[in-house]
């Protein structure tokens, strides 16, 4: 297993850290669904639905033709949003990639307090971290830096565990969205240790991956993930998964 520490704790610090990666113009939409609450009163706007939806455009799977990222976020309160990422492929349309989770783990360390103005401190907060999905620097190859000083752009131990996790879930037709069961996760963490042949994938997809462009995204919590396209694989692999 690489024996290696981020550079930094924070997305934001991981990804400053990058080198400078050539992107595409992004397409991001920043229009809202959601009616503007800015002139509205705390408990005037908590009455009202939520939908936010972002859009962007970037080539990552290297074919030429950009991928179209979206996101979305719909609920009752902004903070129990059902947020969506969806890729879809530049050229048919097919979904190439999946994730969802609530808006409520991006306060787990990110507390609005108390307070007459709370609910729109829980709209502020939750934007602020929709808004920056999509930016450039979502786009930006993060490093890790290991002991010997040298900086890597694929962690083969997190490159390993998510082959294993794509094989078991299509082994026991569990989605991408859903977790997986606590027993499975640690029987998972014990083969990273794996067999000869797992291996030998681990690493040629780890090869593979270096230099490809990349997407990070911030899920809440402690959960930032960055993926890139395996064509060894026809799927989005996670190459960082961060605190």
């Amino acid at each position: 297993m690489t024996s290696a520490i981020l550079a930094s704790g924070t997305l934001a610090a991981l990804l400053a850290c990058a080198a400078g990666t050539a992107c595409t113009t992004s397409s991001d939409d920043r229009s809202s669904r959601a009616p503007d609450t800015a002139s509205m009163s705390p408990a005037a706007s908590a009455l009202l639905p939520v939908a936010l939806e972002r859009t962007a455009s970037r080539d990552l799977t290297g074919d030429g033709v950009p991928e179209r990222l979206t996101i979305t976020a719909r609920g009752a309160r902004f903070d129990s949003l059902a947020i969506e990422l969806q890729i879809l492929d530049g050229r048919a349309g097919s979904r190439l990639y999946l994730a969802r989770w609530s808006s409520r783990d991006y306060f787990k360390y990110d507390t609005p307090g108390g307070g007459p103005d709370s609910v729109a401190a829980l709209e502020r907060i939750t934007r602020r971290h929709i808004d920056r999905l999509l930016t450039d620097s979502a786009f930006v190859t993060p490093r890790m830096t290991l002991r010997d000083g040298s900086t890597e752009t694929v962690d083969t131990s997190v490159v390993r565990y998510a082959l294993l996790e794509r094989d078991w879930r299509r082994t026991h037709g569990l989605a991408d969205t859903m977790s997986i069961p606590q027993e499975a996760e640690e029987q998972l963490g014990r083969e990273r240790v794996s067999t000869a042949e797992e291996q030998a994938r681990t690493a040629a997809v780890a090869t593979e991956l270096r230099g490809r462009p990349t997407f990070t995204y911030y899920a809440g919590g402690e959960l930032t993930n960055t993926i890139a396209w395996s064509d060894r694989e026809r799927a989005f692999v996670r190459v960082f998964s961060c605190c």
